[in-house]
């Protein structure tokens, strides 16, 4: 009787090991990403989940900046997608940030609602342009390029009273399919899914930095091994594959 009870509570609890393995939650990664590759993260998501049933995906969106100084703040995120050099050059030089890697890029362009009709000379276009949306440039890259481009061009005197910024790239697409901007400084890629806007004119590269997108996974975080196994996803085929199908230029 003794065996039969003893043998009966071995199996009863290797039951509950078996349930319990069978049944163990998958990691929680956050991932904070720059707003202008919200599409891309909705599609490379879940497929990385699929292939790694052991992580499940966060992802929060926003201006580089903005991004930048959760990770100095000590925000619950554990790796970052910034579409900036610089604040991930502050985030490794705080030691923050393990290493980083770029993984994307892309070009600046000026959009137009669909109804309008471009004259075909940027700066006569900022000539008449009674609002011009761009990122504000303490926080957004894309409103900091723009910012070199119109610093460079010789053209920020003339057009700094008809600025309006915008919290993050998505913003401005917003305001100029809304009509509340004439013309807009936004990326490619963003253009390129809006079906209200028009891409008027592409800024000449060699008038602003060059553009790219840094991914590093945050030291301190309880998971960096599982956010590093995400960011150096997007660096492979099928990530890289979904990048160019939204207009994203590869990373190396």
């Amino acid at each position: 009787m003794k065996k039969w009870i003893a043998g009966s509570f071995v199996m009863v609890m290797m039951a509950f090991v078996l349930v319990g393995c069978g049944t163990q939650e998958p990691e929680t990664v956050h991932i904070s990403v720059a707003a202008s590759l919200k599409d891309v993260m909705d599609e490379v998501g879940p497929a990385f989940e699929k292939e790694h049933d052991n992580i499940k995906l966060e992802f929060d969106f926003g201006g580089s900046g903005q991004l930048r100084e959760r990770v100095e703040n000590g925000a619950p995120v554990d790796g970052v997608v910034l579409a900036s050099q610089s604040d991930m050059d502050k985030l490794l030089d705080k030691k923050l940030i393990a290493n980083s890697q770029k993984v994307a890029s892309n070009t600046l362009v000026a959009v137009m609602p669909k109804a309008s009709t471009p004259v075909g000379d940027i700066k006569e276009e900022l000539a008449k342009a009674r609002v011009i949306a761009i990122g504000d440039p303490a926080s957004v890259p894309a409103g900091k390029y723009a910012e070199e481009f119109l610093t460079n061009e010789k053209l920020m005197d003339s057009v700094k009273s008809r600025l309006v910024k915008a919290s993050d790239v998505r913003q401005v697409l917003a305001y100029v399919e809304a009509g509340n901007a004439d013309i807009g400084f936004v990326y490619a890629t963003d253009a390129m899914i809006s079906k209200k806007v028009q891409t008027a004119y592409k800024i000449d590269d060699a008038t602003h930095s060059p553009i790219g997108y840094y991914a590093g996974a945050v030291k301190d975080s309880d998971v960096k091994d599982e956010a590093s196994e995400f960011l150096e996803y997007m660096k492979g085929k099928e990530a890289q594959k979904v990048l160019k199908k939204y207009g994203f230029g590869v990373g190396n």
